[in-house]
């Protein structure tokens, strides 16, 4: 068949025929294979009588680069039936066990776009709803890894990650400099934000281009010792990056078999060999539970064994956001403001114990000793000068001020009901809150919280600012508030009974 250039985008490996012609395509799947002098590729065949003529196929751009043909090219078709990793994907929908050819066949496709949005949807939440063993997470883990590259440094590499899902979680920009600063080697590479509003990535941006090839990674890192940069133009693990875009930030989900192979696939692609691994424990968080905390981080520790990772996991309080800044800018401005002994406590005590626990794991302090170490890297400044040496060979500005940070121009304070002391602050609302008003995508949006947990506040005191790049996301957000429990106030009477 000839080839006709639609000029469309998209991601799923869709094509257009004839509707005279609908039965060259597989009579129950609807697909077709496709096979061209440089390439080939299973597509689901669509019926039409306007956008294509009879012995034409029509196809969008991201088909034509993956087939290697233009306008006008000859491809062969013959029927074909739905891909083998949605076969595959099916059998954890019966309750059966996935073996590591399934997982490789899956990931495959997914690399090689055979699988569509609804596909790969369908493997995220057969693993929301199937928990996966050991076995199975760990061929995940590693098959995640296999597509894409692996960065070689000459000597260990140490990293700090997070599960997520704690709104203000910014310490990775205050430990980074903290453990380069002591000469461990620390290119931290980040996600953007799944479910919170503002990853590791989207909060450095601010300050400086995340954006790197492998080899500038390799070039710098030695010098600086440190880094903090985003992992998906790397092609790193590629897979994953597709399984977040296509799958889990649509659905806002995070099952623990992704949560775990998705970070370790990451560090096994760095060369990681000391991992410190942050979990939030709290309401609202991505691991409410202690008990739960204590399972998933058993698995990090074992998987990541088996894959050749020293992994220890921190149990971190999360029943409230971290700090009191929500949003790019406004974290970015308070881990420098940590970074210069001026932050908030929450901040800094959580910084130096996490890098503590890495100082103890590259052999610069012994057990329990680590956050004394970080303390007194935070303390003397050379955390400071060390972030300020990262941000430049990342190609930021170094003396830019805080108060020129990108703060959204619109505005509202949120008010406090009554009086009352502040018994809770929800993680969800936060989180929601902050991504309807355009956080991470715009990087000034976010919340400012004037109180937490604890603080008695009175009636007409400001709770919380809101700030938004455009009218429209700041108006919604502030119709969100009257139906969400953002703070919850109470007196020092919790209640009355009587009879």
């Amino acid at each position: 068949m000839i080839v006709k250039d639609l000029g469309i985008t998209g991601r799923d490996h869709i094509v257009f025929i004839h509707t005279s012609e609908i039965g060259m395509a597989d009579e129950e799947s609807g697909f077709v294979r496709i096979r061209s002098a440089k390439g080939y590729a299973g597509a689901k065949a669509i019926s039409t009588e306007m956008l294509v003529k009879p012995g034409e196929i029509g196809m969008p751009k991201h088909l034509l680069e993956y087939l290697n043909v233009a306008d006008g090219d000859q491809v062969n078709i013959q029927p074909g039936s739905r891909p083998a990793g949605y076969q595959a994907i099916r059998k954890k929908y019966h309750g059966l066990k996935w073996t590591k050819e399934d997982i490789q066949t899956i990931l495959e496709q997914i690399n090689n776009r055979m699988l569509s949005d609804l596909e790969i949807a369908s493997f995220a939440l057969a693993q929301q709803f199937r928990t996966l063993d050991l076995d199975e997470i760990e061929h995940l883990s590693r098959g995640i890894a296999f597509y894409g590259e692996t960065l070689e440094f000459d000597e260990p590499v140490f990293d700090k990650h997070s599960i997520g899902g704690l709104p203000g979680n910014k310490v990775s920009l205050v430990i980074v400099p903290i453990i380069a600063a002591m000469g461990l080697l620390i290119p931290k590479t980040s996600s953007r934000a799944i479910t919170s509003p503002s990853g590791t990535a989207d909060t450095m941006e601010v300050l400086a281009p995340v954006s790197f090839s492998a080899e500038e990674i390799l070039e710098i890192a030695p010098k600086t010792r440190g880094m903090i940069v985003w992992g998906g133009t790397m092609d790193l693990v590629p897979v994953d990056d597709m399984i977040i875009e296509r799958a889990e930030r649509p659905l806002s989900l995070d099952p623990p078999s992704l949560i775990v192979s998705s970070i370790l696939s990451k560090k096994i692609s760095m060369s990681v060999k000391n991992l410190v691994l942050d979990m939030p424990v709290g309401k609202g968080t991505k691991v409410e539970k202690k008990s739960d905390a204590f399972e998933l981080a058993n698995i990090f520790v074992e998987i990541g064994r088996r894959v050749g990772i020293r992994v220890e996991c921190a149990l971190t309080y999360g029943n409230q956001p971290l700090g009191h800044a929500i949003g790019p800018a406004l974290e970015a401005k308070e881990a420098i403001l940590t970074l210069m002994g001026k932050g908030p406590t929450s901040v800094r005590e959580k910084s130096e114990e996490l890098a503590g626990i890495l100082l103890e794991l590259g052999g610069l302090a012994q057990k329990g000793r680590g956050v004394n170490l970080a303390e007194e890297v935070l303390q003397n400044g050379k955390a400071w000068e060390k972030f300020k040496e990262i941000i430049a060979a990342q190609g930021g500005n170094p003396e830019l001020k805080i108060d020129e940070l990108p703060l959204g121009q619109y505005t509202a304070d949120i008010e406090a009901p009554r009086d009352g002391y502040i018994v809770e602050i929800s993680n969800r609302a936060v989180k929601l809150l902050a991504r309807t008003l355009g956080a991470p995508s715009a990087k000034g949006a976010g919340i400012y919280l004037h109180h937490k947990i604890g603080d008695f506040v009175r009636k007409g005191e400001t709770l919380a600012t809101f700030y938004a790049e455009r009218e429209g996301p700041l108006d919604e957000a502030l119709k969100l508030v009257h139906s969400r429990k953002f703070y919850t106030l109470e007196g020092m009477v919790l209640d009355r009974v009587s009879r």
